[in-house]
């Protein structure tokens, strides 16, 4: 495996086998959907660490509120600007301390998104007393509205100060997971359930993948819960509980179809949540073993998506397979 750079805007996927390489400018970097940073394809990046952190200092800084309300509107929007992004990225990293053993306990995401935000808001009030006297240091003329904040920690004052962040970083991100399907911190949202052929309010039964187009591709001797799919050039093998067949379909179309059921792990294999009985391999090139006996590469491009989904816990699947017979030990 081989990681090239060409320039300082070049995209490099780093993965199993030669992979296209895109500059941020091009059209088909923001249309690919495989990972860019923390599980989320380039337009969802964009989207999370830059448009909504920009909205939300535009926000505060246009109608010059707090502090600057007697400052020029462009010093209103660069603190603004500059307490947005440093906030909403606190919060996005301490959210990301807490997932993993939140979610392993089955904690919602509304209430681990309020827990990293808490723990964010220390360092947050850290940085915003920096920050103000950092600013009227750059810039000792504006005027100084309010008093500068000191080393002492008010309670009501801090609680004041960060009960608008409390609210906010829950909500946006909420309103990405279950609006835009967005993945966030390793939860991946419900797939849309799609109405039956009648029209009625039931959904598509699970065994059926909800994929009727994929689906009537499948022989009927194969037709079953699917377990993997593997992309082969212009055909795509499925993997079923009752078997396996080639058929002719992109792997991209299978994916949107089968939506949150499962997890992209390669550039060219998904694998569907609940088929994985095993990790083998090493810890640096780790190999997901299914129920049926295949095992699935996983790609460095996908590897952050899969930890996060919880699929590569080594110490879970070892003490599982263990505990089952039938199972060469690693």
């Amino acid at each position: 495996m081989r990681a090239t750079w060409r320039g300082p805007l070049d995209v490099c996927a780093l993965g199993d086998g030669p992979m296209p390489r895109f500059r941020i400018w091009e059209r088909e970097f923001w249309r690919s959907d495989e990972p860019c940073l923390a599980g989320l394809n380039p337009r969802q990046t964009l989207l999370h660490y830059v448009l909504i952190p920009l909205l939300l200092g535009f926000l505060s800084g246009w109608p010059q509120v707090g502090r600057t309300i007697a400052w020029p509107k462009v010093h209103a929007l660069a603190f603004w600007m500059g307490m947005s992004f440093s906030g909403w990225w606190l919060n996005d990293a301490f959210c990301r301390l807490v997932a993993g053993p939140l979610r392993r306990r089955r904690v919602p995401l509304g209430a681990t998104l309020l827990a990293g935000a808490l723990l964010a808001s220390f360092p947050s009030d850290l940085f915003l007393r920096l920050w103000v006297h950092g600013y009227h240091a750059m810039f000792p003329t504006l005027p100084i509205g309010r008093p500068l904040p000191d080393a002492s920690l008010d309670p009501a004052e801090f609680l004041k100060t960060h009960f608008y962040g409390y609210l906010a970083w829950p909500a946006v991100c909420l309103g990405l997971f279950h609006i835009a399907r967005m993945p966030l911190f390793g939860y991946r949202p419900e797939p849309h359930a799609p109405a039956t052929a009648r029209g009625d309010a039931h959904a598509a039964p699970v065994g059926a993948q909800a994929a009727s187009g994929l689906m009537a591709r499948l022989p009927a001797s194969a037709r079953g819960r699917i377990l993997a799919l593997a992309s082969e050039q212009h055909y795509l093998r499925v993997h079923t509980d009752q078997g396996e067949a080639l058929v002719l379909y992109r792997l991209k179309d299978a994916i949107h179809e089968l939506g949150a059921q499962g997890l992209q792990v390669h550039r060219s294999y998904w694998v569907a949540h609940g088929a994985v009985h095993a990790v083998v391999g090493s810890r640096a090139a780790p190999r997901l073993k299914l129920v049926n006996a295949l095992e699935v590469p996983v790609s460095r491009s996908f590897r952050n998506q899969a930890e996060m989904a919880g699929l590569l816990d080594f110490e879970a699947r070892e003490g599982k397979a263990q505990g089952e017979p039938g199972l060469a030990a690693r």
